[in-house]
C-alpha cells in the first residue's frame, strides 16, 4: 500500500475543503493508519442505544475511514476521473443498486418510528401525465417538503413504473406525522385489510389513491417491509427513475461504524444470524461477513 496521505474534512467548511494547515497535523493519517481489515456496524435502538448489526473482514485493509481525503486530490481531477470512466456498465449498475438497498435498509432499521408503509398513486384529474416523473414528483415534493418541516416526518421512498407506465411511489414513513383514517371499501362499506392487518388513507392526499399499512414495532418485520421496498428497486432493473434508486428525507438516525483489524475485536458472545464467506479469485481476496439480526 502507498504512503500517500490523507487529511479529515473540516466539518465547518461549506464548500468540501480540506483541512491541510501544518498547525492541524493530528488530522493528518497516512494511508495505512486510515485503511483496516474488518468494519463493525453498528444501529441505534428506539432509545438511541446502539448495538452491534454487520462485521464485515477482507483478506486486505479495505474498508477506510469516513472523512479522510487524499491531501492531494482535487473536486476538478476527481471529474475528469469520473469522465474517463464513461458509460456504466451492469458491474457498475449492480454495484450501484445494492449500495442503494443498504442505504434504505440501514435507514429503516435505525429508524424503528419508520412504521407506516404507505403507496401513492396518481389520478388522470389531478396530473396530465401519469407517467411523468417530474410531474408526479413535483406534486409529492411539496407536501414531503411541508411535513418535514411542520411534522417531523420522515420518509425512505422508491418511485416505481406500472406495466402501463404510470409512477407510483412507495415509502416507509413515521405515522405520526401524516394524517391517516381507516380505509373502507366504496362498494360494501367494510373496512379494508391486507394480510390482516388494517388499511389507511392518508386524508391530505387530494393526487390519487393512497393505501398505508403499520408495520408491527419489531425488527423482522422491518427486515421484511425493506425486502419489500428491495423489490420495487429491482423492478427498475438498474434504471433510476428520477435520476436516484432511493429518496430518503427527514431527520433520519443512521448506522455507526468502528474498525479494527479482527472481527474478535466486535464479536460478541452470542453467534452470528447469519455468516458467509466468499473467495473473490479476479481480486486475490476473501471476503468474511458475520450478521446478527
Amino acid at each position: 500500500m502507498s504512503t500517500k496521505n490523507y487529511c479529515l474534512q473540516s466539518p465547518e467548511s461549506t464548500d468540501n475543503q480540506k483541512i491541510t494547515s501544518d498547525y492541524l497535523n493530528p488530522f493528518r493519517k497516512s494511508e495505512t493508519e486510515i485503511h483496516h481489515h474488518c468494519r463493525a456496524k453498528f444501529y441505534p435502538d428506539i432509545n438511541g442505544n446502539y448495538s452491534l448489526a454487520q462485521i464485515q473482514k477482507f483478506s486486505t485493509p479495505k474498508f477506510k475511514e469516513k472523512g479522510w481525503e487524499p491531501v492531494t486530490s482535487s473536486k476538478s481531477s476527481v471529474r475528469a476521473d469520473e469522465r474517463e470512466r464513461g458509460t456504466p456498465d451492469g458491474a457498475d449498475i449492480s454495484r450501484a443498486t445494492r449500495r442503494a438497498k443498504i442505504t434504505a435498509f440501514d435507514y429503516i432499521m435505525c429508524n424503528p418510528d419508520l412504521n407506516a408503509f404507505v403507496t401513492f398513486t396518481y389520478s388522470p384529474q389531478a396530473v396530465s401525465d401519469k407517467s411523468s416523473y417530474e410531474e408526479c414528483y413535483a406534486r409529492l415534493a411539496v407536501r414531503l417538503s411541508n411535513r418535514v418541516q411542520r411534522c417531523d416526518l420522515k420518509y425512505v421512498m422508491v418511485p416505481e413504473h406500472t406495466k402501463v407506465g404510470d409512477i407510483h411511489f412507495h415509502a416507509i414513513m413515521n405515522d405520526y406525522a401524516l394524517r391517516m383514517e381507516r380505509a373502507f371499501s366504496p362498494k360494501s362499506g367494510r373496512p379494508l385489510s391486507h394480510n390482516g392487518k388494517p388499511l389507511f388513507n392518508i386524508t391530505d392526499w387530494k393526487y390519487g389513491f393512497t393505501s398505508a399499512e403499520l408495520i408491527p414495532d419489531s425488527e423482522g418485520d422491518r427486515k421484511a417491509v425493506a425486502k419489500y421496498i428491495f423489490k420495487y428497486m429491482g423492478k427498475q432493473m438498474g434504471q433510476k427513475i428520477g435520476g436516484r434508486y432511493v429518496l430518503c428525507g427527514g431527520d433520519l438516525k443512521r448506522p455507526i461504524y468502528q474498525y479494527g483489524e479482527s472481527e474478535t475485536e466486535f464479536l460478541p458472545d452470542t453467534g452470528a444470524v447469519y455468516t458467509r464467506s466468499v473467495e473473490i479469485d479476479s481480486a486475490g481476496l476473501t471476503y468474511d461477513e458475520w450478521s446478527f439480526i
